[in-house]
């Protein structure tokens, strides 16, 4: 029931609202009224629902959980990709199956958020076996006649036997006592319809990557819907196998032959669709057409040249009176796919004037553009993080993911001023929304003062922007960009308001963001993106770099990460590869890989970072090498600075691990932010507290006389 004045007066007797009138007093009291009233409503609702597990707000969960005996875990704030929820709503049904293997994967997984596969180690002991109880499956040695299981020797799901290892998990694994609990962090990250990129100077050769780049393809997981099931291959964000995706498409067509149905799991239409889908010029590609290749340049061969699928496949039937069929089917088209590298080539003879590709790429968190959710999590009030709105503009446009109108089309001039409505025009509030995972060549060069322009991503898509973005206008422009891949540089010249990045990404191989002119009122803010260098020849009002990765290996040889001359920047919680030079510096939870050199160092602090330790910058606290330097001298010093430097899976910009802190690194960098998280681009991540989790938890649910420990498989 809605609750308001005209509801209370309805209740009151007739001759009241007579006498009340239209707006009397008596009317005006019962709308004081129903207002709290409705509060009180409200919060009656809110506590219903926090009564349980699934509804609750999550204050509540550790309440929740302390009644059912749920230790305490420590928090994971700083990503929505996970929370405690589900190891309380979990509890009851995991406590009832203590001490199998089934259970610890589960945990792993609501405890730290990864996908985990639980390996009971004494399983892949070579032994001699009883006679009473034979192992038939349990082969000392594997057969090398089958190239599938050879594939996964030594990885989570292998089923080869080794001799006994008596060394401490994780060193050491194959022994009677050890369980192995392999996690994956790296998380999958879906693309709809993005378009393949041409490869090479010859036609027919693409790649999945929209920027060219040899990238490994990586498998949607279906979710487990049976706590009594171990996770398989499906289940996990790893790099797809390309024999299973050979066995998977062998088996499809041998049973189209036969007259029998399918049994599919990569490319099933369910749970998500297919890991991989192609299109030929706007129509689709039937699973069954699909070749798993090995798209290797051939040695010796210049220009670069790739291996090509053969235009026809004849499949012997297996069943008696059917007759062989041959793929592909009239009018279709063979593909062949290379899934180690994201490569695609189309047979010898064969053209098309579009290929597009629905694929999934491996990352470690959402930062940079994705197809991941953009909206900040609850009770982030950070204006960074904040979506534009359709209701603050006046023009909101959206291009579909037909790709009519284009991005290209709303910058041009309108030919007739009443089809401004669907232009960027200076003076106006504009929101452009792309709802598509192509790509575009668009290079505008846009003066637009008193304008403040927004080009946002829709939810879920990943836009591909090919081309330099220029812009210049007045002490009132404003451009707000987001969830946008960038493969050019984004030219800022004059004065300018404010210039907002969030979740975009910028090739640093472009050179970044460069400034040009005077911009005194300039404030240039980056939110978990990925990006080239920063330039700017004169100061700006601020730089506010946060949860981001700066790249400074554009090709040239001067490595410099950000350059704003005699500007303030704050840095919160990022990463940069490169050298940095400001005027004043604000900078917390960071990791400066080469110098940092500030002009006024009695200004600002930097907190809980690493940094070169020849750097000039103001005051710093609980930094690294400062702090595991005190009090050594000499050798012992510069050991000890050489022990604590941050070492990187990948620093190869779009590379699955790009930015990631190895295992190897020191845990005074790993564990050295000051919520107890790495430094870095990734502190948001919150890894340590993870892992931590995991290690609490477990005592309560292994078997006795039985070890368990994380193994990362990425």
């Amino acid at each position: 029931m809605k609750l308001d004045a005209d509801t209370l007066l309805a209740l009151l007797p007739a001759f009241y609202r007579e006498r009340d009138g239209e707006n009397g007093p008596l009317r005006a009291l019962l709308g004081v009224i129903a207002r709290q009233g409705a509060l009180l409503d409200a919060d009656i609702l809110r506590l219903y629902d926090n009564a349980f597990i699934e509804t609750c707000e999550d204050w509540v969960v550790p309440y929740i959980g302390d009644l059912l005996g749920v230790r305490a875990l420590y928090p994971v704030d700083g990503t929505a990709a996970f929370g405690p929820r589900a190891l309380v709503a979990n509890t009851l049904r995991l406590r009832r199956r203590k001490g199998t293997a089934l259970v610890l994967e589960e945990l792993a997984f609501d405890t730290t958020g990864w996908r985990a596969r639980a390996v009971e180690f004494f399983e892949r002991v070579a032994t001699t076996q009883y006679l009473n109880h034979p192992r038939p499956h349990a082969l000392r040695t594997p057969d090398l006649r089958q190239p599938r299981p050879l594939s996964r020797i030594d990885g989570p799901f292998g089923n080869e036997l080794h001799t006994a290892d008596v060394r401490a998990l994780p060193a050491g694994r194959y022994n009677l006592p050890n369980v192995g609990l392999f996690l994956w962090r790296l998380q999958a990250c879906p693309v709809q319809r993005a378009s393949a990129r041409p490869a090479t100077t010859r036609p027919g050769f693409y790649t999945f990557d929209p920027l060219g780049l040899d990238q490994p393809l990586f498998n949607r997981p279906r979710s487990e819907t049976d706590i009594s099931h171990l996770a398989e291959p499906i289940n996990v964000p790893e790099a797809l196998n390309w024999h299973d995706l050979h066995a998977e498409l062998e088996a499809r067509r041998q049973a189209l032959t036969d007259g029998e149905d399918p049994d599919d799991r990569y490319f099933a239409d369910t749970a998500g669709g297919p890991v991989l889908r192609v299109w030929i010029d706007g129509k689709a590609v039937p699973a069954e057409h699909l070749l798993i290749c090995d798209l290797s340049p051939i040695p010796t061969v210049a220009p670069e040249d790739w291996r090509r699928p053969p235009a026809t496949l004849t499949v012997a039937a297996r069943k008696a009176g059917r007759p062989d069929k041959t793929f592909p089917a009239a009018g279709g088209v063979l593909v062949g796919i290379d899934p180690r590298r994201g490569r695609l080539a189309l047979p010898a003879g064969i053209s098309a004037s579009r290929v597009e590709v629905g694929y999934a790429y491996g990352f470690p968190g959402d930062v940079g553009a994705g197809p991941f959710d953009q909206r900040p999590g609850p009770g982030d009030t950070n204006p960074l993080a904040t979506l534009p709105v359709a209701a603050d503009f006046d023009v909101v446009i959206r291009i579909p993911s037909t790709a009519t109108p284009t991005l290209a089309s709303a910058f041009n001039a309108p030919a007739n001023p009443a089809d401004a409505i669907n232009r960027v025009v200076a003076g106006r509030r504009t929101l452009i929304t792309l709802d598509t995972d192509a790509s575009e060549n668009v290079a505008p060069v846009l003066d637009l003062p008193d304008t403040h322009l927004a080009i946002q991503a829709a939810a879920g898509r990943r836009p591909v922007l090919v081309g330099d973005f220029s812009l210049k206008g007045n002490a009132s422009t404003r451009l707000s960009l987001g969830g946008l891949l960038l493969d050019g540089a984004l030219k800022l010249e004059g004065p300018l308001h404010a210039v907002t990045l969030r979740h975009c990404s910028l090739v640093p191989a472009r050179r970044g963001i460069a400034h040009t002119g005077a911009g005194t009122e300039l404030t240039l803010s980056l939110y978990r993106c990925l990006c080239g260098p920063l330039r700017s020849k004169k100061p700006l009002s601020a730089v506010v770099v946060q949860d981001s990765l700066i790249d400074g290996d554009d090709g040239s040889a001067s490595g410099i990460a950000i350059d704003v001359g005699d500007s303030p920047l704050t840095v919160l919680a990022s990463t940069l590869l490169g050298t940095t030079d400001a005027g004043r510096l604000e900078a917390s939870n960071c990791l400066f890989d080469a110098l940092v050199t500030v002009a006024r160092r009695q200004e600002g602090c930097v907190r809980y970072s690493y940094l070169p330790f020849a750097s000039k910058t103001p005051r710093r606290h609980r930094c690294q090498p400062d702090l595991a330097m005190t009090d050594l001298s000499g050798a012992e010093a510069t050991r000890e600075a050489m022990r604590v430097t941050p070492a990187f899976t990948s620093i190869r910009f779009a590379t699955p691990a790009y930015g990631q802190l190895t295992r190897g690194t020191a845990p005074e960098i790993r564990t050295g932010a000051d919520n107890g998280a790495e430094m870095g681009v990734w502190n948001l991540l919150q890894q340590p507290q993870r892992e931590a989790n995991l290690l609490l938890a477990l005592d309560e649910y292994l078997r006795f006389g039985l070890e368990a420990a994380p193994i990362f498989v990425n």
